[in-house]
């Protein structure tokens, strides 16, 4: 199954090799990195409600990929075959594609949100070329993409599920305890990742892999790593927390007071998240986990809480207020 799958991706190397700057392209835009940037801008920009559902979202489907990566410990197409063109390297393991997962959930959510025929078949075709792309670069085989595309649905169709009743369940609560429950849900985010690292024992990453990657690639793999599990999960710690408490103030996005007013709240903001997260990393080891879950938790109280207040603050005075969370 491998050979063949493996067999695929050359074709598509070979064959259609003019596409290799458009797939690089999709595949940025199937990276987390380019997700965060989209929920950052819609939640201080255009539509903070959207945006926290999105960050919430995002967390979620990307805490179950790495879960489901260490369980089942599969290797991506480079690390076992040296016939491909390394267009991209990962340090983690391949099935599922965190790009297809993230790709599902994010652009399936947007699209239910919009209820636009015209987008909906937009963020299908992002999904697909996003999925395809992985495949194209040699960082996934077909079936890792396929899995991914399989559980971004399943991801998005539970959480448009529950997203209601349990909503409401911890609106009604005091602040307090919606605080506390983003800690609870945040550790709940983190365990499956714990829980596989410690279900699969003694067992070591094949030195063929490690090899083979570091040759083909130049870059070293680490798929056992539990430092992006901890950093997603304290994330969502710090984005649902802040958000929670937010709601007791009244802000607008920073677009309805103009192009460039949104343009320089938004370039201040990531300033500042910039200093947080590099400023907190100067200080702490970086493989010291619960120093990295501080750090991005620091990050995202910062996103959802401190620029929407300071943004408040700096367009005092310029249009209307009031947005409801």
């Amino acid at each position: 199954m491998s050979e063949i799958q493996i067999e695929l991706i050359q074709t598509l190397q070979t064959e259609v090799a003019l596409l290799e700057g458009s797939m690089k392209v999709f595949s940025i835009l199937g990276h987390p990195g380019f997700f965060l940037l989209a929920i950052i801008f819609l939640y201080w920009c255009l539509n903070p409600r959207l945006g926290l559902r999105l960050a919430l979202l995002m967390g979620m489907t990307l805490g179950l990929n790495l879960a489901l990566k260490v369980a089942f410990h599969l290797p991506r197409p480079y690390w076992v075959s040296q016939d491909l063109r390394v267009l991209e390297s990962s340090q983690s393991f391949g099935f599922p594609s965190a790009h297809a997962q993230g790709s599902a959930t994010f652009w399936g959510l947007i699209a239910m949100d919009a209820r636009r025929r015209w987008f909906s078949i937009f963020a299908v075709a992002m999904v697909v070329l996003i999925g395809v792309s992985r495949v194209y670069l040699g960082v996934h085989f077909p079936v890792d993409v396929l899995a991914g595309w399989a559980i971004g649905a399943a991801v998005l169709f539970g959480f448009l599920l529950l997203e209601g009743p349990v909503g409401r369940w911890i609106v009604a609560m005091p602040l307090y305890r919606q605080v506390f429950a983003a800690f609870a849900g945040s550790v709940a985010l983190f365990m499956p990742s714990l829980l596989a690292i410690i279900a699969i024992g003694d067992w070591q990453v094949p030195i063929s892999w490690t090899a083979g990657a570091l040759e083909t690639s130049g870059v070293p793999i680490d798929p056992l790593s539990l430092h992006e599990a901890v950093m997603a999960s304290g994330f969502f710690f710090g984005f649902a927390a802040g958000a929670a408490v937010l709601r007791r103030h009244e802000w607008m996005p920073t677009a309805r007071n103009g192009f460039w007013v949104c343009l320089f709240c938004f370039i201040i903001g990531l300033v500042v998240a910039g200093v947080i997260y590099y400023g907190f990393g100067l200080l702490v080891p970086p493989d010291f986990l619960p120093a990295a879950y501080l750090q991005a938790a620091a990050v995202a109280v910062w996103v959802s809480w401190g620029a929407p207040i300071l943004f408040s603050w700096l367009t005092r005075g310029v249009g209307d207020r009031g947005i409801e969370m």
